[in-house]
């Protein structure tokens, strides 16, 4: 047999956590205990845990304490077959490689704003082309900074940027000035608080008016890279 493909999209310390509940008769474990039987640091820890809570192999019970979910007793019957068929000494460690995907992020804001009025605008992702595709979500942080405009402070949006589109709506006060900047930053995060890439970005002036009867929609694009895991 081989092993099912929503396991071959974990790390490999994320399948040695799903046979270390495995071995359990009651299966939950506190994170403690589960960095010192498996033998992972800390580290490692948070991006293993984050990856099968999010994949809902696990799920929080308690402070630090996480629970086998149904799903992931599947996986762990999935996993033991797999073993028994290919014990440890006869598997291949495969090393995971980072590849770098494009996606395309879109903005899209009125012509025109009228000064003085808030205004409801568009930022979010089109759907991967067939070259684009990624196995698991990559989550990415919009960061929406203004000129001549409000609000002052950055305005930021976290997406979990899959296959399919998404999108979030922000809001812009435009200033007096005849022209508007709208300034996209995006920031793709890792399994840990330090793991932080640049992705791209894009920035965009904006026609301000005193006075707008009804401004059409305008589209603007820019490439965005997005780091994935690859076999």
């Amino acid at each position: 047999m081989d092993l099912p493909f929503h396991l071959k999209a974990l790390p490999p310390e994320a399948l040695d956590v799903l046979r270390y509940f495995g071995t359990l008769k009651d299966p939950v474990a506190h994170a403690t205990l589960i960095t010192d039987e498996v033998g992972l640091s800390d580290r490692t820890f948070g991006k293993v845990i984050r990856r099968l809570v999010t994949r809902g192999y696990l799920q929080m019970d308690g402070d630090q304490a996480y629970r086998l979910s149904e799903n992931g007793q599947d996986a762990v019957e999935e996993l033991a077959a797999y073993d028994d068929e290919f014990p440890a000494e006869k598997r291949v460690a495969k090393v995971a490689v980072e590849e770098k995907v494009t996606r395309k992020m879109v903005l899209v804001v009125p012509k025109t704003l009228k000064s003085g009025a808030a205004t409801t605008f568009h930022i979010g992702f089109h759907p991967a082309g067939s070259n684009q595709y990624i196995d698991d979500e990559a989550e990415v942080v919009l960061r929406v900074s203004l000129v001549n405009a409000e609000p002052t402070r950055p305005q930021e949006a976290t997406f979990e940027v899959e296959n399919v589109a998404v999108h979030k709506s922000f809001t812009i006060t435009a200033g007096t000035l005849d022209k508007a900047r709208i300034k996209v930053q995006a920031f793709q995060l890792g399994p840990n608080p330090d793991d932080i890439a640049v992705a791209g970005g894009m920035y965009v002036d904006v026609d301000v008016a005193g006075e707008v009867a009804s401004a059409p929609l305008a589209a603007y694009t820019a490439d965005i890279s997005i780091t994935k895991q690859a076999d």
